[in-house]
């Protein structure tokens, strides 16, 4: 788990130093330390507002039904933890009020699941919440919330630079009109035209990094998510995780496009099952030998 906890913080020190660069190279050096700061600050954040925006309830502030379910399912989970040698006893756990079976890491200790979930069996629970709490000990939101205030920047760069570069044609254009040097229609249709090309040019970068954006994040979350079913196996939920994602795939079984394959947040259920299962398999074969 130490070394998990230590991995998640070299990755964010990481990519937060790679911004650091960036922006190094573009502003001054104390604009680029500020807007980094920034992004740390709004990546740390929101955790808690993640949890104001889905009006998660704390356990403590449950009715005794769902209080105790979510409880037991928890102490089950710590319980599994210290017989590895894991720390779990930090977790805050919340419900968010919605019937739909899901669950949620918001950052580095704090996990929701929905009320939909909890009206499953307590063992059901559990496999999800050690599978949620893979990604908090890691902080894999955090990488996500990092990533999310980059490609945030970008796009309103490109924004800001297209509005610019447009405003400034329309002003070279009125001072020649000024000076008596245009101003018929065929200058201001020209005018006109390239302002379009302008903002053409600029929303075209914007969906060109939205594209790579949206490819690196559902390759990043796919990794994620089964780093996440490693742990929970690891934590000897392998087969209550695996029977959960068999059971109450959220997937319709429709054929997917190229689009909808390359932008998937989570990988397919049967390639986590069999991924959980290769695992729970091979380290019950070190065990045997």
């Amino acid at each position: 788990m130490i070394m998990r906890k230590i991995f998640g913080l070299a990755r964010a020190c990481a990519l937060l130093t790679i911004n650091l660069f960036v922006f190094s190279s573009v502003f001054k050096a104390e604009w680029a330390i500020g807007i980094t700061a920034i992004i740390a600050i709004i990546a740390y954040l929101g955790e808690y507002a993640s949890l104001a925006k889905d009006r998660a309830i704390p356990v403590r502030d449950l009715d005794i039904y769902y209080k105790s379910k979510l409880e037991s399912a928890y102490q089950l989970l710590c319980e599994q933890g210290n017989s590895a040698g894991i720390d779990l006893e930090y977790l805050r756990l919340y419900m968010v009020p919605d019937e739909r079976i899901n669950a949620y890491s918001y950052g580095r200790s704090h996990i929701g699941v929905t009320r939909g979930l909890l009206a499953l069996d307590e063992a059901s629970i559990s496999g999800v919440l050690a599978h949620e709490s893979g990604h908090c000990i890691i902080g894999d939101a955090f990488i996500k919330r990092i990533l999310f205030c980059d490609i945030t920047i970008i796009i309103l760069g490109l924004s800001i630079m297209g509005f610019l570069s447009t405003g400034f044609l329309w002003i070279v254009f009125a001072l020649l009109c000024f000076f008596g040097i245009g101003g018929g229609f065929l200058s201001f249709f020209i005018t006109g035209f390239l302002s379009r090309m302008i903002r053409w040019v600029f929303t075209g970068f914007q969906h060109i990094f939205l594209f790579i954006y949206q490819i690196t994040v559902g390759m990043i979350s796919r990794n994620m998510e089964y780093s996440a079913d490693h742990f929970a196996a690891k934590m000897n939920f392998g087969n209550e995780l695996a029977f959960f994602l068999s059971r109450f795939s959220l997937e319709d079984g429709a054929p997917k496009t190229l689009r909808d394959i390359m932008y998937a947040s989570h990988p397919t259920s049967n390639k986590r099952i069999k991924k959980i299962e290769e695992y729970c398999y091979t380290t019950l074969s070190r065990e045997v030998d």
